[in-house]
């Protein structure tokens, strides 16, 4: 909660600068015009990208032997927006915790998952956000690009190389949490390098490019219910390059780096008040959609735990096995439960 209460106070104040840069009386005037026949769209778009995402989300699980029904998948991946507001969103790895706590999964299995979402997400974004550089001009955001590329090379490398990741090992585990899972961190990198192979990403970075291509249209309705036009590839230039920024910086919700990018690519087509409003309708309808509904369904799931929220997990409590429930059926697999 103290977590929730700073993220929201900071993201006030990131906020208020954001419009006050802006011009605070010109962006009142042109937010207040905002036709409320687009919302649906405004938010149908972000409901289509994660539609998209949950079927990848599916396919990960897949290839490391999860099955789980459609409907306890969705609320783990649901739960997981809840963290939508954390450095890279690697706060997801909650998923893992309740894949763990209530089905039994090894979070050394599953967070592998959550990894290759991350890195899969992020090459979308670059293979977006090149596209839109060549396509709609901005040329600028190349080195952005290059820097989400960077990025996910190095996080492909380190699990893809053994040599590599023993050496990272061998410096993680004369920290006690890690040296007391050192077989885990084993499974993690075998996991994580079958997640993130050639036929994985033929796979994962096309769903990733619809989905968040569909998101960055977001940006597009939220123009056009302010009354003003904007070109398609324009939003997925400035979405992506945004995105990628926010993600790369390791900002919690790439919180104020995110929404300067993305207002200023768009304060070439619209005008700087104009994109400071459209930026920040589409933050709204795209981040804060997505936290609302992962601490609904956060708030839905409880006695994941034994009574506790279904969002009780921590990093200490990441151990195996002794931490988990028990299955109710002892002839059922570790790696997911039959139907319900």
């Amino acid at each position: 909660m103290k977590r929730a209460i700073v993220t929201a106070f900071a993201a006030v104040l990131v906020y208020t600068a954001f419009v006050l840069l802006s011009d605070a009386r010109e962006f009142s005037g042109v937010i207040s015009g905002f036709d409320p026949a687009w919302l649906p769209v405004v938010l149908g778009l972000p409901l289509l990208n994660y539609f998209i995402r949950f079927l990848k989300w599916q396919y990960l699980l897949g290839r490391i032997g999860v099955r789980l029904p459609v409907r306890r998948s969705l609320q783990v991946f649901l739960a997981g927006f809840s963290m939508t507001v954390s450095p890279g969103k690697f706060g997801e790895i909650l998923k893992s915790c309740l894949l763990r706590d209530r089905e039994g999964i090894p979070v050394s299995l599953t967070t592998p998952a959550v990894l290759a979402e991350r890195i899969t997400d992020l090459l979308s974004m670059v293979v977006l956000a090149v596209a839109g550089a060549l396509i709609a001009g901005g040329r600028e955001v190349l080195p952005v690009a290059a820097a989400g590329a960077a990025f996910c090379v190095l996080g492909m490398a380190l699990v893809s190389s053994r040599r590599a990741f023993e050496a990272t090992s061998r410096l993680l585990c004369r920290f006690r949490f890690f040296a007391a899972r050192r077989d885990s961190l084993d499974t993690f990198r075998k996991t994580s390098a079958d997640l993130l192979d050639a036929p994985s990403l033929l796979v994962t970075v096309p769903l990733g490019i619809v989905s968040w291509g569909a998101e960055a249209l977001v940006l597009v309705a939220a123009s056009r219910a302010l009354g003003h036009d904007l070109a398609p590839w324009r939003a997925i230039l400035a979405h992506s390059a945004g995105t990628i920024a926010g993600a790369v910086s390791m900002i919690p919700g790439g919180l104020g780096l995110t929404e300067l990018t993305i207002g200023g690519i768009l304060a070439a087509d619209l005008g700087r008040s104009v994109a400071a409003a459209v930026t920040m309708v589409m933050r709204f309808a795209t981040l804060w959609f997505a936290v609302a509904i992962g601490l609904s369904v956060l708030a839905l799931q409880r006695v994941w735990r034994g009574g506790e929220p279904a969002g009780a997990c921590d990093v200490g409590s990441l151990s195996e096995e002794e931490s988990c429930r028990p299955s109710a059926d002892p002839g059922r697999s570790d790696r997911g439960g039959g139907g319900e």
